[in-house]
């Protein structure tokens, strides 16, 4: 198992993947995107769906609250958490 996380790293160092941070100390990696798309991602307190989502609204937010403050906007995260749709379903 650690040799798979030391690839991991190692292709997060060459910028072919990405870790994301969920907040629950566990390292995910998913694969880098070349054509420069950037998401967040939804997640799940209840069975720990994680979805990735777009949102170009929230992308000119974000430029507009750093740029407002005096910030070159370098980088963020947005992690949402709550209930998915099938966990808050009635059975």
């Amino acid at each position: 198992m650690a040799s798979v996380y030391r690839a991991l790293e190692g292709l997060d160092e060459l910028g072919l993947v990405q870790r994301v941070d969920l907040g629950d100390g566990i390292s995910r990696f998913e694969p880098a995107h070349w054509e420069g798309l950037h998401h967040h991602h939804l997640v799940c307190d209840d069975c720990g769906r994680v979805e990735p989502f777009e949102d170009s609204a929230l992308e000119a937010a974000l430029e507009r609250v750093a740029g407002g403050r005096g910030y070159a906007l370098a980088a963020h995260d947005v992690l949402v958490r709550g209930a998915c749709g099938e966990c808050r379903s009635p059975d």
